[in-house]
C-alpha cells in the first residue's frame, strides 16, 4: 500500500503539470481533477469508506462542471508559456524540495519527541519513517510551486481558477501529512469546499464566456473608462485645451491668406 500511495503522490504532481500547461481547456480540466481527487487518498491511514466516497463525489462535481462550463471555449488557449518541459522541471525540482524538507522535519520530530506532547503529537507518522507523508509534503511542493504562476499573472479566468484549486489541493495535502488520525466529519467537510470551489471557477468560466466570448481576464469598467478617456484626450490635445482655456484664436504671425502670393524681387541686372 506505501508504494502505490507514494505513486499516487507522484500522479499528482504529473497531473499538476497538465494542469497549467495544457493548451486545451478541457485537458486542463481532466488535469485538475485527477489533482483534486488524488490529493484526497495520500493518507496513511486511509479515512474511511464513506469518507472516501464522499472525497471522490465532491472531486468529480467539481471536474463535471468545470467541463461543462467549457463547451464553448475557445481552442487552444494559452498555457503556461514556459511549456510542458518547463513545467516539468519545476513539479520535480520542487517534489524534491519538498521530500528532503520532510525528511529533516522527520529527522527533527523523531529526536524531540520524547520531550514533550506538543512535539510528539504532530506529523507522527512523518517521525517514524514512513514515506507516504513525505510523498504527499513533495506533492504539495510541487502543486504550490505550479499553481503560483497562473494565480499571480493569471491571463485568463480558467487558469485563474485552476491555480487556486490546485492550492488547496497542496493544502490537503499537507494536512493529511502533517495532522492526525483521519476524521470523517472532516472529510466530509473537504468535499463540499471541493465541490462548492469547482462550482465557483465553474461560473467564472461561463460568466466571461458569455459575455465576452473568451477567457481573457480584462480590467475593471472604472479603471477601462479611465484609460479609454485618457487615451481619447492625448489623441485630440486641441479638444482639452479649448474645453480649459476656451477656444484657440489662430496665430496671426503665421497666418497667411489664401489669396496672399509671395512677392519675388526681380534680381538685378547688371
Amino acid at each position: 500500500m506505501t508504494v502505490i500511495l507514494v505513486l499516487l503522490a507522484t500522479i499528482v504532481a504529473a497531473a499538476g503539470v497538465v494542469t497549467v500547461s495544457a493548451r486545451e481547456p478541457r485537458l486542463a480540466a481532466l488535469g485538475a481533477l485527477v489533482v483534486m481527487a488524488g490529493s484526497a487518498y495520500v493518507a496513511d491511514p486511509l479515512p474511511d469508506l464513506l469518507a472516501i466516497a464522499a472525497r471522490l463525489t465532491g472531486a468529480l462535481l467539481a471536474g463535471y462542471v468545470i467541463w461543462v462550463s467549457l463547451r464553448g471555449a475557445k481552442t487552444p488557449t494559452t498555457g503556461w508559456r514556459i511549456g510542458w518541459a518547463g513545467s516539468a522541471a519545476i513539479a520535480v525540482a520542487a517534489f524534491t524540495i519538498g521530500w528532503l524538507a520532510a525528511t529533516a522535519l522527520g529527522n527533527d520530530l523523531a529526536t524531540v519527541a520524547g520531550e514533550g506532547p506538543s512535539a510528539a503529537g504532530v506529523a507522527t507518522a512523518l517521525a517514524a519513517g514512513s514515506l507516504v507523508p513525505r510523498a504527499g509534503i513533495g506533492a504539495a511542493a510541487a502543486l504550490v510551486a505550479l499553481g503560483a504562476a497562473p494565480v499571480l499573472i493569471a491571463r485568463d479566468v480558467l487558469r485563474l481558477g485552476i491555480g487556486l484549486l490546485l492550492i488547496l489541493s497542496a493544502a490537503d495535502l499537507l494536512r493529511h501529512a502533517l495532522g492526525s488520525e483521519p476524521d470523517s466529519v472532516v472529510e466530509l467537510g473537504m468535499a463540499v469546499v471541493v465541490a462548492i470551489s469547482g462550482a465557483a471557477v465553474a461560473g467564472l468560466v461561463s460568466g466571461s464566456l458569455r459575455k465576452h466570448g473568451d477567457l481573457v481576464i480584462r480590467p475593471g469598467m472604472g479603471r477601462g473608462f479611465a484609460i479609454r478617456h485618457r487615451s481619447a484626450d492625448e489623441a485630440h490635445p486641441r479638444r482639452v485645451q479649448e474645453d480649459v482655456a476656451g477656444p484657440i484664436e489662430p496665430d496671426a504671425a503665421r497666418h497667411v491668406p489664401e489669396y496672399a502670393s509671395p512677392q519675388i524681387s526681380p534680381d538685378p541686372v547688371e
